[in-house]
């Protein structure tokens, strides 16, 4: 049901919430939190992810934080080295496509958001976020910002609703840091492309010697917002 090789924000996710008795729920929700107090007719944007730095603080995210935190399991997620430039289709230049993982863990854990929303026409939405830190050492090459991914025994403590803010910062400071990355299509860069073959890894492009214009601007997922 959600086995997907490319998302974008505003798709449906997965994601596990803390059920009574202490049970998990799997379920869907929006990727791009939709706080409660929300009145816009416009939903928010850049709401998919929070920088784990000012998530206590702000509104968009501070209920949140406290007392709705989730978990968004995944495979391993992508992103674009702004350091290396290549042709993409009809020469345009763009930055090349990384997609990244823990070859020991073939499920992982985002440290996530999540908010039910009513909408003016009565409808209950159930959105999330994540959360993003600096990058780890083993990240930082290919890009500077990353998803808080924790560890399998911080997981429960991360989806208790009662857990301190103390205990919250904790885990997100002791979030796992050991990834490997490699070059991946450039048709990632289409969400209409989702099959498996965009996780096989490509060969580097060579380098170019002129003076082309900077790559085109992309979606930056784990950057900061």
């Amino acid at each position: 049901m959600f086995l997907r090789f490319n998302l974008a924000p505003t798709a449906t996710v997965p994601v596990l919430l803390a059920a009574p008795g202490g049970a998990l729920e799997l379920t869907g929700a929006r990727w791009g939190l939709i706080p409660t107090w929300w009145q816009r007719e416009a939903l928010p944007t850049l709401s998919f992810n929070a920088r784990s730095e000012e998530a206590a603080d702000k509104p968009m995210w501070r209920n949140s934080l406290r007392g709705m935190r989730c978990l968004m399991p995944v495979q391993g997620w992508y992103e674009w080295n702004e350091n290396e430039p290549v042709r993409g289709s009809g020469g345009r230049r763009v930055n090349q496509p990384y997609y990244l993982c823990s070859p020991d863990t073939p499920v992982m854990a985002f440290a996530g958001l999540w908010s039910s929303w009513r909408s003016p026409a009565g409808v209950e939405v159930l959105s999330c976020a994540l959360l993003s830190r600096a990058a780890a050492p083993s990240v930082a090459a290919i890009h500077h910002r990353m998803p808080v991914v924790l560890a399998p025994e911080a997981q429960e403590a991360w989806l208790d609703p009662s857990a301190s803010p103390a205990t919250v910062q904790a885990l997100i400071d002791a979030a796992r840091g050991d990834f490997t990355g490699h070059r991946v299509s450039l048709r990632v860069n289409s969400v209409r492309n989702a099959d498996a073959g965009l996780l096989e890894p490509v060969a580097p492009q060579p380098p170019e010697a002129d003076q082309s214009p900077p790559p085109a601007a992309q979606d930056d997922l784990f950057g900061d917002r």
